[in-house]
């Protein structure tokens, strides 16, 4: 198969890119980091969050490698906590182009290029459904994806061959975003380390965060085996 994963620099989407080519996949990656992009041929560069014009770009050029693709993970994404009094327009909107509209774009651009059947995978989160302080956009830019997620079912699944899920992980280990919650949480709010962990620990079932290599290997499990059209439209939490 030939996938495409965004946001694949590190965390998650690099766990994508490991965990399919570890199956003799071929895969091509994204990235908003345009030093990270030059030194690896599998990374393609463009600008995060724009709409159109460089999201056109940037799946010319991956089409230039890959004729057709099979798989595309909408994995980008971003996060900034910001208290509901300071919040400006050009804050908001920038959080919903990464979170929402670049998935959105880069799906629509790529729609003449699957091979049939294809498979979209939206990497949402438990923030599409579970309210968090200080974090209105980010929240808002994911249960906007979430509601994304079913509406292209809805309207692609019979008439594209194409099966659209959405994955819904918690908070994961070592990512990006990760380590930016810990620390602005931290700020914000004025806890230690360890009053945050006890405040994620009662918030979550489980008391465990999630590994970006199991959740991987749970999408690669679905993408490849043969249930995923039989889940089009569905969005699953990973997170009790």
């Amino acid at each position: 198969m030939n996938v495409v994963v965004t946001g694949a620099n590190s965390g998650l989407g690099r766990a994508l890119c490991t965990a399919f080519r570890s199956k003799s996949h071929m895969v091509i990656g994204t990235t908003h980091d345009n030093v990270a992009a030059r030194r690896d041929p599998e990374l393609v560069y463009f600008e995060a969050g724009q709409k159109a014009s460089p999201i056109q770009t940037c799946v010319s050029e991956i089409l230039c490698m890959f004729d057709t693709i099979d798989v595309l993970i909408n994995n980008a994404g971003t996060n900034a906590i910001c208290p509901f009094e300071e919040l400006t327009p050009g804050f908001i909107q920038h959080i919903m182009d990464v979170n929402f509209m670049t998935a959105v774009f880069m799906t629509q651009k790529f729609l003449d290029h699957f091979n049939k059947p294809g498979t979209v995978v939206n990497i949402i989160s438990d923030a599409a459904w579970r309210p968090m302080r200080h974090s209105l956009a980010y929240n808002c830019s994911k249960a906007a994806l979430d509601m994304a997620t079913k509406q292209m079912a809805r309207e692609l699944t019979k008439p594209r061959d194409l099966s659209i899920i959405g994955i819904r992980p918690g908070k994961m280990t070592g990512t990006g975003m990760s380590t930016y919650i810990d620390q602005r949480v931290q700020e914000v709010r004025g806890w230690t380390p360890e009053q945050a962990m006890e405040y994620f620990r009662q918030n979550s079932v489980s008391g465990l965060e999630l590994n970006p290599t199991d959740v991987a290997a749970f999408i690669l499990g679905i993408v490849t085996g043969g249930m995923v059209r039989h889940l089009s439209g569905a969005c699953i939490d990973l997170v009790g």
